[in-house]
């Protein structure tokens, strides 16, 4: 048996007996996506001022996020660096 293999065996059987960890901080799962995103240039209270400017304006969708010229999302994320 590989080590990938042996690590999705133990990934399903502590899910199985423990459910879901819920661990990540986030309503959606795009807004826990992006706060993974945004937390790997800097510390997460940085990425919660970020994700409260986004929540704030409505933003926290995709299409929405994608629509938005660069200037205007660099100045909501900017907490994040």
């Amino acid at each position: 048996m590989n080590r990938q293999t042996l690590l999705l065996e133990y990934f399903h059987a502590m899910l199985s007996e423990l459910g879901p960890s819920q661990w990540w901080p986030g309503e959606t799962p795009f807004e826990i996506a992006l706060g993974a995103i945004l937390t790997q240039n800097t510390a997460w209270s940085n990425v919660e001022k970020a994700m409260h400017n986004l929540r704030g304006t409505g933003l926290l969708d995709a299409r929405a996020l994608h629509a938005l010229p660069d200037a205007k999302l660099a100045e909501l994320i900017r907490p994040a660096g």
